[in-house]
């Protein structure tokens, strides 16, 4: 989130502790009090900085989490309103996700259907973000168990990939029992920035292995293994943003 659109939460923070709150519904109207304040003075700000235009391809991932926050949280009308108008308000910042295009090495690169590169993941955007103004909007209870299904679906995720790249490498390398079991533990305990995206783009691609942090592999790898993976065609293949039509959208929130 840029600073601006922070320093007017902040603001709207402080209008909601000056005025007297004894429901969700008069929190929800002055979160929705808020946005349109935002938008009024951010627009100016915004055309002022030329900033870039939020990549359209990515309101679907929007869409999704949308969908999940509706599904898993049972808000009312009201309350899904104002979640909307405050999603729509993160994915309209989102354009910086195309500014400065520095590849971190070994890191999982996004990519648009039509050559756009991100300098990000943005799912984890988009799951930040969300992160960050729902206990605005929610109760208490509906928050947690917003945060209660994210971690069961990161949780999820991550094994997910780890299971794959535990078959992929047994099939190249012949794991026995005992290193399946702690390859795969050391997976899931030290390779934060694994990826289920990026994993799964190599299932349709068999010519090409991913690129694994050695120092995880020497954990568990003996010197042939790790000699023989390492003549293996390592690639760090880009992650196409549209193709997934696996995403479930309950609507299109965002137009």
């Amino acid at each position: 989130m840029v600073t601006l659109r922070w320093s007017f939460l902040l603001l709207g923070l402080l209008a909601l502790t000056t005025r007297p709150v004894s429901s969700q519904e008069l929190r929800v109207q002055a979160l929705q009090e808020f946005n349109a304040l935002n938008r009024l003075v951010a627009g100016k700000a915004k055309a002022d900085a030329k900033k870039p235009k939020p990549p359209e391809f990515l309101k679907p991932l929007v869409n999704a989490e949308l969908s999940f926050v509706h599904r898993v949280c049972d808000p009312t009308d009201e309350q899904m309103k104002a979640i909307v108008e405050s999603a729509e308000e993160a994915f309209n910042e989102m354009g910086d996700l195309l500014a400065n295009n520095i590849r971190v090495a070994n890191q999982p690169r996004f990519h648009g259907l039509n050559g756009e590169t991100l300098n990000a993941n943005p799912v984890r955007r988009i799951r930040d973000d969300t992160m960050d103004f729902l206990p605005l909007l929610l109760t208490e209870k509906q928050f947690q168990k917003y945060k209660q299904e994210s971690s069961q679906r990161e949780r999820i995720e991550r094994e997910a990939a780890t299971d794959y790249l535990v078959t992929l490498l047994d099939s190249k390398l012949v794991l026995t029992e005992v290193q399946k079991r702690k390859i795969r533990t050391v997976f899931l305990d030290d390779w934060v920035d694994l990826d289920v995206e990026w994993i799964s783009s190599y299932l349709n691609n068999p010519h090409f292995v991913p690129v694994i942090p050695s120092n995880l592999l020497r954990k568990v790898l003996n010197t042939d293994q790790q000699a023989a993976w390492s003549s293996f065609q390592q690639v760090s293949m880009g992650i196409m943003i549209g193709q997934n039509a696996e995403l479930h959208l309950e609507k299109e929130w965002l137009q």
